[in-house]
């Protein structure tokens, strides 16, 4: 199954109980395998086999429980170059932190070790490329000098 993720959301672990609904049903599912990058996972569940049981999965959306209080949830863009539109390179994200619903990424500048933090949302992180580990945002003018 591939599952897209909100920004604030972690994907469940291999291990984890999980509940896949649809309109009418739940079914209870064990997490096998997870493989994620960015926002986007491949689960393969534990009792799922056969193109059959898959189909009726389809359409479900997938229900898990949040990671408990002081638990680091994965960083699906720890380690991502962040750039901006016109190419130029901001540096590494280096935290993803976790405020109510609201994300933030902490970038470190490679050069001077400067930390600027970037709010998560549309308007801001424009692309990802999970492939080569980069995010491209169009920040507001100032936002840099906010952070100093």
């Amino acid at each position: 199954m591939v599952v897209d993720f909100s920004p604030a959301a972690a994907a469940p672990t291999e291990g984890s109980a999980v509940e896949l609904r649809s309109s009418k049903r739940i079914f209870p599912q064990v997490i096998e395998r997870v493989s994620s990058a960015g926002g986007v996972a491949v689960i393969a569940f534990r009792d799922v086999r056969t193109i059959s049981e898959a189909l009726r999965l389809v359409g479900c959306s997938l229900w898990s429980e949040a990671p408990e209080a002081g638990q680091e949830a994965p960083g699906g863009f720890l380690g991502f170059r962040v750039f901006d539109r016109q190419g130029e390179c901001w540096g590494i994200v280096r935290s993803q932190s976790h405020f109510s619903l609201n994300q933030v990424l902490e970038i470190e500048d490679e050069a001077s070790g400067e930390i600027v933090l970037v709010p998560w949302h549309d308007s801001l992180v424009v692309a990802i490329d999970p492939r080569v580990g980069t995010l491209v945002i169009d920040p507001p003018a100032g936002l840099r000098e906010l952070n100093r």
